[in-house]
């Protein structure tokens, strides 16, 4: 039996989709460079963002750069980490791994499913990481357990929305040099053109629009709000309704056409 003629149940595809993932998280003990590169990615971007442009931008005020920016470090560490799953997903096409699954009675989602489950959970120990970092160098939660954990589920599942997008790229790719290109392309000015590291009051105004409508703006400010509480939690929700707005988008419109691209390339 084929995988065009197999049909499963949205369960059944999920639980097919795990165990891939679990196959991709086996391939991390091969790869120490893979598994260091997530605890150096949050600690250059501090040393960068915090030392080198918030200490000067603040005129010594480190210790409010570093809790204004850390937020930021969690959520471009992540964002930057959904870079992988198109990478994969492409190496995966030319190694023909794909050409040996397509020959398992599974779904035909598994694969892209069990790619970003994969990855997520290195996101995951990349944001954990980013926190550590963070605590050393003086970021301090003024919040509670639960909401921290809410925070970090939070960026963990945008950043799977966004790897929808990755991978569409990643299977539409001619070669692994036009993902990251494209990859900097989109994060350069979602990350740096937010409110990630930079305070929107002192920029131009058409700069402030662009904040105020750019989906990584309204994650940060939810980290934010649910790491530091106080003035950073008002307007909470309606941050939260936006960062929750812009993850369906992100899978609405780049998951079909994944597995579309998906389905040509096998």
């Amino acid at each position: 039996m084929t995988t065009a003629s197999l049909r499963v149940t949205p369960a059944q595809a999920f639980r097919q989709g795990l165990t891939l993932a679990w196959r991709g998280l086996v391939a991390l003990k091969n790869s120490p460079g893979q598994i260091l590169g997530f605890v150096m990615q949050p600690l250059v971007m501090i040393v960068i963002f915090v030392y080198v442009f918030g200490g000067a931008a603040a005129a010594g005020d480190r210790a409010g750069v570093v809790m204004y920016a850390v937020p930021g470090v969690l959520v471009q560490a992540a964002l930057i980490g959904t870079t992988a799953t198109g990478l994969n997903l492409h190496t995966d096409l030319g190694n023909g791994v794909f050409d040996r699954i397509r020959s398992l009675p599974i779904a035909r989602s598994a694969p892209l499913t069990g790619r970003i489950v994969a990855d997520a959970v290195g996101m995951a120990v990349s944001v954990l990481a980013a926190l550590i970092v963070g605590w050393t160098v003086g970021f301090r939660i003024q919040t509670d357990i639960p909401r921290t954990i809410a925070a970090i589920a939070l960026v963990v599942a945008f950043a799977m929305a966004v790897s929808c997008m990755s991978a569409y790229v990643g299977l539409i790719a001619r070669n692994a040099a036009s993902i990251q290109f494209m990859a900097f392309g989109l994060f350069l000015p979602l990350t740096m053109g937010s409110n990630a590291y930079i305070v929107p009051e002192y920029v131009p105004g058409w700069l402030q629009g662009w904040i105020a409508v750019n989906p990584v703006s309204h994650l940060v400010s939810s980290l934010r709000g649910l790491l530091l509480g106080g003035e950073h939690a008002e307007g909470l929700g309606t941050d939260l309704a936006w960062t929750g707005l812009w993850a369906l988008v992100f899978v609405a419109v780049f998951a079909p056409l994944a597995v579309r691209a998906y389905k040509r390339k096998i």
